[in-house]
């Protein structure tokens, strides 16, 4: 355990943390062995905004699976706000910016390219020696400031993705007295969360995508009653 993993365990997300939408995944699905230095310089700041074009040029320079999540995430938006502009084009010039209505973090501060490793660079560098630890530690601490976070922030609607961590996201919510839709899609009304699929191509196509805004609006209208 070490500074910089406290400025890890401590960074919130991306976006605007006062936006009506909050999308919270797994984690980072690359190891930051290679960007270490430059990541703690940034995320000290706990809160990074996008800036326009910054995801264009990443899926021009990457290739479109690099992207697959905020492809995603801008066509929910998109379809929930009912705006009359490509997705592609809300991806590239509003998605998680500074005025945006949305937000994005993760469960656990450290990226891997899967989420059963637990690479040596983390172990030496943290103190971590096994997964589990590291794990158990996010869950009795990051999760209180996450939990504390989203309370105060009071967002409309939080839609997490990746069910294969459901109990996570149930844990770091409270929820409770959920169901799951014929779509498996599990719904806390109460919490004003939904716990979706992965965001990628395979698990949410445009069917997953319109039943996921059907669910969001059904919540949103009924806590306005």
């Amino acid at each position: 355990m070490n500074q910089d993993f406290k400025i890890l365990n401590n960074f919130m997300g991306f976006g605007n943390p006062y936006g009506k939408y909050w999308f919270v995944g797994i984690e980072e699905s690359k190891t930051f062995e290679k960007s270490y230095s430059n990541l703690i310089k940034d995320y000290s700041k706990k809160i990074i905004p996008l800036l326009e074009g910054s995801i264009q040029k990443d899926a021009q320079k990457y290739g479109r699976n690099y992207t697959k999540v905020y492809d995603i995430m801008a066509k929910i938006v998109v379809e929930l706000e009912g705006k009359d502009i490509n997705w592609k084009e809300y991806r590239n010039k509003k998605l998680l910016q500074e005025n945006s209505k949305e937000f994005q973090m993760n469960l656990f501060p450290l990226g891997k390219k899967e989420t059963n490793l637990w690479p040596k660079f983390y172990q030496e560098k943290f103190g971590f020696k096994k997964q589990q630890d590291y794990l158990s530690y996010v869950v009795n601490n990051r999760f209180k400031l996450i939990r504390k976070f989203h309370q105060a922030k009071k967002p409309k609607i939080t839609i997490c993705f990746g069910k294969t961590y459901s109990v996570y996201f149930q844990d770091l919510f409270n929820l409770k007295n959920g169901y799951i839709t014929t779509d498996g899609i599990e719904l806390y009304e109460r919490e004003r969360v939904l716990i979706t699929p992965f965001f990628d191509n395979r698990n949410m196509g445009w069917r997953e995508i319109l039943k996921t805004v059907e669910l969001v609006l059904q919540i949103i209208q009924k806590s306005e009653l």
